[in-house]
């Protein structure tokens, strides 16, 4: 029993069976999670390595080349970029996409282990993290009201941090700004000296001193007591009468020789809101969270905490993720039924009979229903790309229930019973619906199997496609029948010849058989008209250019400053605000908040490895929150425009915007445009670098040109004579520490107090150590018991190193970034390798492109090849269907006159060719064939019964003009609002919907008449072969009988 069959003889059965679909569908629904994007594992792992105060060249040596050696050893690494600054070094490794990250992650750590005691004893144990999108911030609240930042940072670190740690699906909740306490203990140069005390000597005694011990336990009177030492610190005095060494009979105590003060941490990060000094509160979710749900969580406790804050503190959001999340999907959403209504309302207008347009129309919700179970099943949440498929599917979702109920009725007017025709009319195209539902879903397979980034950013909406295809042909073959068995009935002669717009549409079918014979008697100008139009669209493709992802304009900002190296925390914050109040001028902005110096935080310090965040008090931020996308009559890129004409230039300082694409993508703060020497002599990079940068300063599109490479710190560098040194029983190791202390201070011990913990530093007063000659001039404590000063045991070098190292593959480089406007980055590059072919870089040295347009490059790449595999399995399935080699061939025709309409489409729209429009170009593959599959297939059934090859190719074609019509058009009105919105996230959703359209405009027209054509000269082709084959096998049979 066919399916049809089954369904017309079963209707409650087949009734009951959608109704769970549906219920499942519903219960699927409403547990799936919303995001804006898929959440992208990237297959990143980063090794972070801090060592307090020391320059880059020895962290490069020390720590980050030993580390480099070690891991590159590690099962699947592709790269291996490093950075190497002040104090840090970030080591990230690329994998192949689809390994195991934990799996990945462990080896490191356990390749790393073999090298840890080899490492500097003062260094951090290097830290392995993860690079995972979800530890991006969800949510920004800023925290105002108080001046003293020290008892705002407290109350929030206290009383709000720790409730949101406990809501449900919060991963981490990071504070910014503010002061942190700290007790210091400054010791007076001239005093321990006298008392010939030295630094180390305080640590000890007070890492000695601030403890408790546990004792066991003693009974006495039946009970028993836990005994206990107490000596952990309780007030500030305790500290201060602290003895430290006995100097003739007499206790020298902490007081004697220091101050000690209750202060707060230097402060190498500022957080500003709107000019106000503030403190930044950062909300991440745990992998896997549902982002709306976790944020509307956060935002109600964030009420109940309202009522309870002491008077004068304000919050502010500053970003809400959730927001644009939900912007995205309502207006998704609105395209989805707009599309759906289109298509609906289209069809009726073709029918003019409410009973199948009712019956096709149910198609769509089902479909969309029963996609919402394989999106809970494969754990896909709701984002841009998943309801991007559904709204790319919707007009396709209607296809095969047309095709089933058009030859239904042409069944009834036979003369057949409803229940017959219905059978009969289903089971007539079910072969062929199901082969145009496989050449469709073929398409996707590539996508869906395909690796790297394309496969792991198309598989979501692939994937929704694919289900929601599956389920309109179930249901095509299923509820459609069964509705037309009930309700369906046939309509008088005259009534059906007499209906509004049948007439028109019967003079349509006429001139379509005259234009078609016509054509099929001229069809050398038909395929050479065909073949220049194709040339043609491929030169105007040319043209419009190529990039990795169009710019997406989202209702944010982010501006990088950079000051001259050497510039203070207090110049930065000088010159920063004078670009915050140009900012704040802006009618568009919401909020503007200003970040100054570095982060602490283990992942700000990775971030700094891949391009993104502060690396020291020089370098500044600045994030500005837009109103809506349909509140602003100017794009963001515009707003960016202005704001740089308004910046002054200063030498030595650079500025630049973020690539808010490539951060909403997730990306790994790549730049647009990157342009990589490599090498070993930083000169040598720095003068080719200045170089590159003058010629490609004035290329059209480029903006905000920046040197990775700059100059570092001026550095007092000591060289310690070892023989002199040796005289007074001194070492390297001791010469060190002891400056180290002296100057940068370390951290003895930490202060107790009500739960909390403080640090406990120990330094000279900053009066003996404010200038160089104040270093020159400290001395260092002898074996023997007397200070020498250090000018007596080593020598001063003035040099000025690099700021930061970066290397790539175990390589120096030196990386030349660019931003880019809305000009193709395939355009900008042709530019610039124009402007550079006759450049010569030494022996040894060499250049590389990166950034958006090596990701260009290598995602295109593995599209081309999915595209090469799509029409491949495509054709595949049409030769198992057709039984011939021929006739598929003749099909994929309708490939290149569909990328004629697709690169129209994308020319008249101003579009360039990017991921999703070659996604889009992949889809229309598998989708423009189903109009010659239902054409041919009809040709050959009227062959089979014996009608001449012409006429059957006019009459079959012009019989099956309805159904390609309506199944045509009603999906290109599907995708037309997708291609026409122009609401949050449209750069990525049109250019689908453009191709889509476009192709599938063009290919109907052109197929109507290029496939009979195509059908007639290969018919003729094959003919003739096999008349050829005949006739040598009737001559070697004749020799044979001879």
């Amino acid at each position: 029993m066919s399916l049809p069959q089954f369904s017309v003889n079963r209707r409650i059965s087949v009734s009951m069976l959608i109704m769970i679909v549906i219920l499942g569908g519903i219960f699927s629904f409403f547990h799936l999670g919303f995001d804006l994007m898929p959440e992208l594992e990237y297959p990143v792992i980063s090794v972070v390595t801090t060592y307090r105060g020391v320059a880059p060249r020895e962290m490069e040596q020390l720590i980050t080349k030993p580390i480099e050696e070690v891991v590159s050893t590690v099962k699947g690494v592709k790269h291996i970029y490093s950075s190497s600054d002040e104090g840090i070094s970030a080591v990230m490794l690329e994998l192949k996409w689809g390994i195991n990250l934990d799996a990945a992650a462990e080896d490191v750590r356990d390749a790393i282990s073999q090298i840890e005691e080899f490492l500097p004893e003062d260094a951090s144990r290097p830290l392995v993290l993860k690079f995972n999108v979800s530890q991006m911030p969800i949510l920004f609240y800023g925290f105002t009201g108080i001046k003293d930042t020290r008892r705002l940072r407290k109350y929030v670190e206290d009383n709000i941090k720790p409730r949101l740690e406990r809501i449900e699906g919060v991963g981490a909740v990071m504070l910014f700004g503010g002061k942190e306490r700290e007790i210091d203990i400054f010791l007076d140069k001239k005093r321990v000296e006298a008392y010939k005390i030295s630094l180390d000597d305080v640590i000890r005694t007070l890492q000695a001193e601030n403890l408790n011990f546990s004792c066991g336990q003693v009974k006495k009177d039946y009970k028993e007591y836990l005994v206990r030492v107490i000596g952990e610190y309780e007030n500030l005095k305790e500290i201060e009468n602290t003895p430290v060494a006995f100097r003739e009979g007499t206790p020298i105590y902490i007081k004697d020789i220091a101050t000690v003060s209750d202060t707060h941490k230097e402060m190498r990060f500022r957080v500003r809101l709107n000019k106000q000094d503030t403190v930044l509160l950062g909300i991440t979710k745990q992998s896997g969270a549902n982002t709306v749900l976790v944020i509307n969580r956060v935002k109600k406790e964030m009420k109940k905490m309202q009522k309870d804050m002491p008077y004068g503190i304000k919050y502010y959001l500053i970003m809400d993720q959730s927001h644009i999340i939900k912007k995205v999907i309502k207006r998704t959403v609105e395209n989805i039924i707009t599309g759906g209504i289109l298509a609906v309302i289209f069809i009726f207008l073709f029918l003019r009979n409410i009973r199948p347009t009712l019956a096709i129309s149910l198609a769509i919700p089902i479909s969309i229903i029963t996609s919402f179970i394989g999106l809970y099943v494969f754990k896909y949440t709701l984002n841009i790309l998943t309801l991007g498929g559904l709204a790319l599917a919707v007009g396709m979702l209607v296809d095969n229930a047309v095709v089933v109920i058009e030859n239904t009725f042409r069944h009834l007017e036979e003369g057949k019973t409803r229940k017959e025709a219905a059978r009969i009319g289903a089971e007539e195209v079910g072969r062929a619906i199901t082969t145009s539902t496989l050449t469709t879903i073929a398409v996707f397979l590539p996508m869906i199997l395909g690796g790297g980034l394309a496969g792991e950013m198309s598989k979501p909406l692939s994937t929704t496609v694919v289900i929601s295809l599956v389920s309109s042909l179930f249901v095509a073959l299923t509820l459609v029948p069964a509705i037309a068995a009930t309700i369906f009935k046939k309509r008088k002669k005259e009534e059906w010849i007499e209906a509004s717009g049948e007439k028109g549409f019967k003079k349509l079918k006429e001139w379509y058989k005259r234009t078609l014979s016509i054509a099929l008697k001229n069809r050398g100008k038909i395929i050479l008209g065909v073949l220049v139009g194709f040339l043609l669209s491929l030169v105007i493709l040319y043209h419009l250019g190529f990039e990795f992802m169009p710019k997406v304009d989202i209702p944010m900002m982010i501006f990088n400053a950079k000051l001259p190296v050497g510039a203070n925390l207090d110049e930065t914050d000088r010159v920063i605000s004078k670009i915050e109040d140009e900012f704040l001028k802006l009618k568009e902005k919401k909020f503007v908040a200003t970040m100054l110096g570095p982060s602490a935080y283990a992942q700000d310090i990775a971030a700094r490895a891949m391009g993104m965040g502060a690396a020291d008090v020089n370098e500044g931020m600045i994030m500005v929150r837009l109103v809506d996308l349909e509140e602003r009559e100017r794009s963001s890129l515009e707003i960016a425009e202005e704001i740089r004409k308004k910046i002054p230039y200063m030498r030595d300082t650079t500025f630049e915007f973020m690539d808010m694409t490539q951060m909403m993508m997730g990306g790994m703060g790549q730049a647009p445009i990157e342009i990589k020497i490599f090498g070993k002599d930083f000169d040598v990079l720095k003068e080719y670098g200045n170089r590159i940068k003058e010629r490609i300063k004035d290329v059209e599109g480029i903006r905000d040109i920046n040197l990775s490479l700059r100059e570092g710190k001026p550095e007092l560098q000591i060289k310690v004579d070892r023989e002199k040194a040796y005289h007074y029983g001194l070492t390297v190791a001791q010469i060190g520490s002891s400056l180290q202390v002296a100057n940068l201070g370390r951290i003895a011990t930490r202060y107790r107090e009500r739960g909390d913990e403080y640090d406990m530093m120990v330094r000279l007063d900053e009066k003996d150590r404010k200038s160089l000659e104040d270093i020159k001039n400290l001395t260092i404590p002898t074996p023997l018991g007397f200070h020498v000063p250090i000018s007596q045991v080593a020598k001063f070098i003035y040099r000025r190193g690099p700021l930061s190292i970066y290397r790539e593959d175990r390589t120096r480089k030196l990386t030349i970034t660019c931003n880019t406007t809305r000009r193709a980055i395939g355009k900008i590059i042709r530019d610039i390798k124009e402007r550079l072919k006759d450049i010569k870089l030494p022996s040894g040295y060499f250049i590389e492109y990166g950034g958006n347009y090596k990701q260009m490059k290598e995602v295109f790449k593995v599209l081309f090849w999915g595209f090469i595999a799509a029409v491949l399995l495509v054709y595949m399935i049409m030769a198992s269907q057709f039984e011939s080699l021929t006739q598929p061939f003749v099909i994929m025709f309708t490939v290149p006159l569909s990328i004629i309409g697709a690169i129209l489409g994308l020319a008249i729209s101003g579009m360039t060719f990017s991921t999703p429009a070659f996604m889009g170009m992949i889809i229309l593959a598998g989708v423009v064939v189903n109009n010659g599959i239902v054409m041919i297939d009809y040709v050959n059934q009227l062959r089979r019964r014996g009608i001449e090859k012409y006429s059957a190719l006019i009459e079959g074609a012009a019989t099956r003009l309805r159904p390609v019509l309506i199944t045509a058009f009603s999906t290109i009105l599907g995708v037309i609002p997708m291609a026409l919105s122009r609401s949050q996230g449209w750069e990525l959703r049109a250019p689908i919907g453009v191709v889509l359209a476009g192709g599938l405009f063009v290919s109907t027209l052109l197929t109507l008449f290029v496939v009979p054509v195509i059908y007639s000269i290969v018919d003729r082709i094959s003919y003739k072969a096999e008349e050829r084959i005949k006739k040598h096998l009737h001559g070697e049979e004749e020799e044979d009988r001879l």
